[in-house]
């Protein structure tokens, strides 16, 4: 039961921190100040394509939790597969945005690298 709980707990975070970063991309570009039109595109997109891969990752997780056989390697196979894309994004998060002075900025790699290590430990449990 604590697997799924843990698992279910990931993936509504990341569902929500996605979903947060789909609503800042505006607020994000804006602090850019007068950026050309096609540098405040590349910053949407970039800034979209982030929250699409968070939404996509949990949503992923969540579907394969919810009718994968718990446990199964297929299902373990891609949760793991998943924490590694997590940690990845954490990492380059850290070296990255962490170090502006956006709040939300500095949190996302911590909020990714938590999600990767619940999904870890619903694997490991």
């Amino acid at each position: 039961m604590l697997p799924i709980v843990l698992r279910v707990v990931g993936v509504v975070v990341l569902l929500l921190w996605g979903i947060v970063h789909m609503l800042r991309a505006r607020s994000i570009v804006r602090g850019f100040g007068e950026i050309s039109a096609d540098n405040r595109r590349i910053v949407v997109g970039m800034a979209l394509f982030e929250a699409v891969g968070l939404v996509f990752v949990a949503a992923s997780v969540g579907l394969i939790t919810y009718y994968g056989a718990f446990g199964d390697t297929l299902e373990t196979i891609l949760v793991n597969a998943t924490v590694g894309f997590l940690y990845a994004n954490a990492f380059l998060g850290a070296w990255t945005k962490a170090r502006t002075k956006s709040v939300p900025m500095r949190l996302c790699p911590w909020v990714e690298a938590a999600v990767g290590t619940l999904f870890l430990l619903s694997n490991l449990l």
